[in-house]
């Protein structure tokens, strides 16, 4: 009882905390929200061993897929097909279609269990987008009446005929707000900044859904977008390599229109351009994984990549010259939101390029990176705006780059810069030619250099409405970036001490924004890791530490067993770090180029 009083009272104290120090109209309720509900499965049922059981390959002379496939296929509900040790030629896709639901595709380990592709098709793909796409069609936007408000998991509409429990439903500004801009040709008309959901009941006139409504938006003419097919639900693809140095393959890994699923202890090594690609989910998951070494760098060759995508969790993972940027939220036009991207070590060849980025497209909210150890962050301002995103306890040792229209940004706990840092900020032009190395670049219009032409703003709010949807014709300096950010309790190296938020008398920092206590899976490491609060300020991370040792997998638990013909209780620690490329990424990207 005394332990329960005080988990409660630690809950307690730690929301007033939050509410303090970071307003809730500026947060999502990412705690008990994010990641597979529930948590990964453990599923122990081995459907079919696909050596032992159906004679596949495993010298990789012979091509497997079809063999795999059909075990997917008949693979009964919550069990797992399994791969065991070897390398398994796979040339043409495995698929899981999102009428096959809660199966398991699962190897004996990262470097141990190994599909390749010897062409340019991906290796796995799972789910099933509509097509053509929803928002294409006007009659799929219904006005919204009431609901859609913060906390809310239910709206009322004039007629829910066409919303189909347990697809997806996105909520969205009709059109977008002054403080949010589109780019790229694409009018702020467009419903580009969504929020997605999963549609759990419904009548006549109303419709409920999970998760509950991030944000109040209902001063902002709120349209529901609905959609026809439903999630593909609890796929998982767990503990082995992708080998993608003999193909061409855009993307090996590629989830669509899924809730509820995951990458667990995957390995993508020498992917030709993108590493995963989740587009249309929501509360998936992509933890322990080892992505490393891509072909190229560049326009796209991102990383980890998440596309119309809410509530999703990216933990612990580790990404080593793994992609341009290794985790990005959002591409092209389309919306990320709401999700979370955690703990995670990356470490990229070229330190002027930016690890993590919340924003390439347009419309991106109520986004959170803690406890990350990163070189620079930045939201880039391409395609348009992104707003209400949060960076909490989080060790950037390059610079925090916040483009033009990234307005209402969070930015709390953390350790920002190294010794290489000489300002705090400027406004400066083209400022690295002078020899400024400023901590924040705030507001600047290019994705490669720190060029601008006039400024704008502030206001307030930002108002936008009446700039241009090109690029080109939005060169200036974009003002609101700075004076909408909340910045509170970062120590940097410029000052050399916390800079704290004058105007925000408390000064408790909490531990995390979405985890109630240390995780199962920390260890005995110290947790928070990171913060002005910490000693040392920047502590290690899991990730950091199995990238250190040279076993980028996380330890099998003890007692897991992996196929019943053959017990695997001993870790089985993944292949050793592979040197970094020497291969250098061009520094000095011209101004529009994406």
């Amino acid at each position: 009882m005394a332990a329960l009083v005080a988990v409660v009272a630690w809950l307690f104290f730690d929301c007033i905390a939050l509410a303090q120090v970071i307003p809730a109209s500026r947060t999502a309720p990412w705690q008990g929200n994010v990641g597979v509900p529930g948590g990964i499965p453990k599923r122990t049922n081995i459907y079919k061993n696909v050596v032992t059981d159906l004679e596949a390959d495993p010298a990789g002379a012979k091509n497997c897929s079809s063999i795999i496939q059909s075990a997917i296929d008949k693979c009964p509900n919550g069990h797992v097909v399994y791969i065991p040790e070897g390398r398994f030629r796979v040339e043409t896709p495995i698929h899981v279609g999102h009428k096959t639901p809660n199966v398991t595709l699962r190897g004996a380990g990262m470097g141990r269990t190994t599909l390749f592709g010897p062409n340019n098709n991906p290796i796995f793909t799972a789910g099933d987008a509509s097509w053509p796409p929803p928002e294409e069609d006007p009659t799929n936007w219904i006005g919204i009446t009431s609901g859609a408000v913060k906390g809310s998991n239910t709206i009322t509409v004039g007629d829910s005929t066409k919303f189909v429990v347990g697809a997806p439903m996105a909520i969205a500004p009709n059109p977008l707000p002054v403080w949010a801009h589109n780019l790229g040709g694409f009018a702020d008309t467009l419903r580009s900044m969504r929020v997605y959901f999963k549609v759990r009941s419904k009548t006549a006139t109303t419709v409920t859904f999970d998760p509950p409504c991030p944000f109040d938006f209902s001063a902002l003419h709120p349209t529901a977008l609905v959609d026809s097919t439903p999630y593909m639900q609890g796929v998982g693809i767990e503990s082995l390599t992708l080998d993608m140095s003999n193909s061409t393959a855009e993307i090996p890994i590629w989830f669509q229109q899924a809730w509820g699923c995951w990458a667990k202890e995957v390995e993508v090594k020498h992917a030709y351009e993108r590493q995963m690609r989740w587009d249309m989910v929501v509360r998936c998951e992509v933890r322990g994984c080892y992505t490393q070494n891509v072909q190229g760098s560049g326009p796209n060759h991102e990383g980890i990549e998440f596309s119309y995508a809410s509530w999703n969790l990216i933990e612990d993972n580790i990404c080593n010259n793994a992609g341009a940027p290794p985790i990005i939220l959002e591409e092209d036009i389309t919306s990320s939101s709401c999700n979370v991207v955690g703990y995670n070590y990356v470490t990229n060849t070229d330190p002027s390029f930016w690890d993590l980025s919340f924003s390439h497209g347009s419309g991106s909210i109520l986004n959170l990176a803690e406890g990350n150890v990163i070189n620079n962050f930045e939201d880039d301002g391409y395609y348009g705006s992104s707003s209400y995103n949060t960076l909490f306890r989080n060790r950037i040792s390059g610079q925090v780059r916040l483009k033009h229209f990234s307005d209402y940004y969070n930015v709390v706990g953390n350790i920002l810069g190294d010794t290489w840092a000489n300002t705090y900020e400027t406004e400066v032009t083209n400022y690295w030619e002078q020899g400024i190395a400023p901590v924040y670049e705030l507001g600047f219009p290019n994705i490669g250099n720190a060029s601008y032409t006039g400024t704008f703003g502030p206001t307030d709010p930002p108002d936008y409405h009446a700039l241009p949807n090109n690029l080109e014709d939005c060169q200036q300096l974009d003002r609101n970036a700075k004076a909408t950010i909340l910045r509170h309790g970062n120590w940097d190296y410029a000052n050399k001490e916390v800079v704290w938020d004058n105007t925000i008398s408390d000064h408790t920092i909490p531990n995390s924004l979405y985890l109630t206590a240390k995780p199962s899976w920390w260890g005995d490491l110290p947790w928070p890791p990171i913060g002005p609060d910490r000693a040392p300020m920047a502590g290690q991370i899991p990730a950091k530490q199995r990238f250190a040792n040279g076993t980028p997998t996380p330890a099998l638990a003890a007692g897991v067993t992996l196929d019943p013909r053959r017990v695997e209780l001993s870790s089985h620690g993944g292949p050793g770090a592979t040197p970094r490329s020497e291969q250098k990424f061009q520094t000095k990207w011209t101004k529009n180029k994406k």
